[in-house]
């Protein structure tokens, strides 16, 4: 019985930390648009998230034509070796 209770009780806090949690991102949401105007909350990004643009790749397309073909050769010597 002890350990059942407890379980039942890591299972409240873990949704009462859940809820807690949600109530912060609402309360910062808010705060932020009151600070920045409600010019800001167009602006924002529609997941919430930082809105980061992905990196460009930084190897050239013969770069990566001549890594994938040194790859190749290693995974086909590996296969040759394992199967020895």
């Amino acid at each position: 019985m002890p350990s059942e209770r407890r379980r039942i009780l890591e299972l409240a806090l873990e949704s009462l930390e859940n809820k807690k949690r949600k109530l912060d991102e609402e309360i910062a949401e808010i705060t932020r648009e009151l600070r920045g105007g409600a010019r800001t909350a167009q602006l924002a990004p529609a997941g919430g998230g930082a809105g980061r643009k992905r990196k460009r790749s930084r190897f050239s397309q013969e770069e990566r034509l001549r890594r994938s073909q040194r790859m190749k050769a290693y995974w086909d010597n590996w296969r040759k070796k394992k199967a020895r």
